[in-house]
């Protein structure tokens, strides 16, 4: 997660596309709930979430949205294949959206404009796209590269 929330604060502006910029963080804590479950995930969601809102300048939107994806993906994880590469980053887009979307009511909530959500909507599907792509990347290179596959066994 650290290492996501650097390259998202270094490296991801120069990724951009259309105003469009792939949210690693996002993409750890996705994989990470997927792996691990909701409740596991949300601690991560809060830590991406706080330290998210500290070098944007904002007032708990992303750790709102980043606990919920979190505990909405831990949810999905029980009856979800999380070895694959195709379906893990469709979640990992899928979940950038619901986590734009949970930011944006959330700034609206306390006072945005709220015609902000709707004019980047643009940019959050292409976010999600980028962010979907970078997961397929990792997944597919973590299983061509990888020698052991790392498991995280859950304890209920």
């Amino acid at each position: 997660m650290v290492l996501g929330l650097l390259v998202q604060t270094v490296a991801a502006p120069w990724l951009s596309f259309r105003h469009g910029i792939p949210s690693f963080t996002t993409l750890a804590i996705v994989l990470y709930a997927l792996r691990t479950g909701g409740r596991r995930g949300a601690l991560l969601g809060i830590v991406a979430g706080a330290l998210t809102d500290a070098f944007a300048g904002t007032a708990g939107g992303w750790t709102i949205a980043d606990t919920a994806v979190a505990l909405a993906v831990g949810a999905v994880a029980r009856g979800f294949f999380a070895d694959g590469v195709l379906p893990p980053s469709f979640l990992v887009a899928g979940a950038v959206l619901v986590r734009d979307g949970i930011f944006w009511i959330v700034m609206a909530m306390e006072g945005s404009p709220r015609g902000f959500g709707t004019t980047h909507l643009h940019a959050a599907l292409w976010q999600a796209l980028l962010t979907g792509l970078c997961a397929l990347v990792y997944l597919g290179l973590r299983m061509r590269f990888a020698d052991v596959q790392t498991r995280v066994e859950r304890f209920s």
